[in-house]
């Protein structure tokens, strides 16, 4: 059962961070104009990335043990959204061509991508302990 837990943790959040990606960058902001190579190698990559991201926001959410910490999954999700960022910005590879306005806003936007995966996971992991819990009552 953990297994089963950690992998449709991971990737169901990967999916919706991908997902929330894509309406923020290619629908409400059109980034995804700005891009130089084509569209698949984009995506390929970014899906990699969640994928990567994912897996990482799975595993911390899995072993970091804080005695009843509410929103952990949003926490720990929001805390990697800001160093992702900030990563992705020294680097140059986010798409901050709109000033400093635009980058606050998809600073922001990205630890809110992150809490979401980190709450799908932290909702996935929680439900799956009930159904344990359920499981183990009716035997």
């Amino acid at each position: 059962m953990k297994t089963k837990r950690f992998l449709s943790a991971w990737i169901l959040s990967a999916l919706i961070m991908f997902g929330l990606s894509y309406v923020w960058h290619g629908l409400i902001l059109n980034d995804l104009q700005a891009v130089k190579y084509p569209l698949s190698i984009y995506f390929g990559l970014s899906g990699t990335v969640y994928l990567i991201i994912s897996l990482v926001l799975t595993s911390l959410y899995q072993y970091i043990y804080i005695k009843e910490m509410k929103y952990k999954g949003v926490t720990i999700g929001a805390l990697m959204g800001f160093f992702i960022y900030l990563v992705a910005f020294v680097f140059g590879v986010s798409f901050n061509a709109g000033g400093l306005k635009y980058i606050v806003v998809d600073f922001l936007w990205q630890m809110v991508e992150q809490g979401v995966g980190g709450a799908v996971i932290g909702f996935l992991f929680s439900l799956y302990e009930e159904m344990e819990k359920l499981a183990k009552a009716e035997a």
